[in-house]
């Protein structure tokens, strides 16, 4: 039996012919994907089917981490100490002995969370500007949003956006993710030619890229569920 807490999402795709399942690490909800054809009561009894691999991926997932005083935070891919300062009035402030939030304590989640929002949309749009200038492909716009499953995404109009999550990544795979949204202005598409562009301004080429695509694998879910 699946535990009473654990949601079921229900998504229906023509694209679909089968019934697939994922786990959404953020939320820890289970995604059911079936075909237009499919009805529920069949797929839900798929889902039971699979419990046993359902709870093992549930408790495969990472500890949903809090930012609270005495935890850490990822920057650039370094932990970073959460440290409260109750009678200070700065907000809060990032330096060689950690990050200092300021004020009640109950507010303390939320202003580490703003305090990195406001952090990754400097520091992203820093990188982003470097590379473009490098490889000439200069997006329209770039919008740092809250999402769940991707790093970056491109439009055909050229507007690039990019998780602000990314700013808890070592600096070299923030570049790979930049990037690879960037080539995709010149090839919108993952055939050859873009690999090839992408791999043209990463410094170690492939070997880097591949690198950065592992260390993705293995580490973006952790950031994704932290903050």
């Amino acid at each position: 039996m699946l535990p009473p807490t654990v949601p079921l999402i229900w998504k229906r795709s023509a694209r679909a012919r089968r019934i697939t399942l994922r786990i959404e690490p953020v939320r820890g909800e289970v995604i059911v994907t079936l075909p237009q054809t499919v009805t529920k009561d069949r797929a839900l009894a798929f889902v039971h089917q699979q419990t046993e691999w359902i709870a093992r991926a549930l408790a495969a997932l990472p500890e949903k981490p809090t930012l609270t005083e005495g935890s850490h935070v990822m920057i650039d891919g370094k932990r970073i100490p959460i440290l409260h300062e109750p009678t200070a009035r700065r907000g809060c402030w990032l330096d060689a002995d950690g990050l200092h939030v300021s004020g009640d304590a109950s507010h303390t989640t939320r202003r580490v969370r703003d305090f990195l929002q406001i952090l990754a949309k400097d520091c992203l749009t820093e990188i982003l500007q470097t590379h473009s200038a490098k490889m000439n492909l200069h997006p329209i716009r770039l919008d740092l949003r809250e999402v769940r499953t991707r790093w970056g995404s491109c439009t055909k109009q050229g507007r690039i956006m990019l998780s602000w999550r990314l700013l808890m990544a070592p600096v070299p795979i923030q570049n790979y993710v930049i990037i690879h949204e960037l080539s995709h202005l010149k090839h919108f598409n993952h055939g050859p030619d873009f690999w090839a562009l992408v791999d043209s301004f990463i410094p170690e080429g492939r070997t880097g890229r591949l690198a950065a695509e592992r260390w993705l694998r293995e580490n973006g879910t952790a950031l994704l569920r932290a903050a």
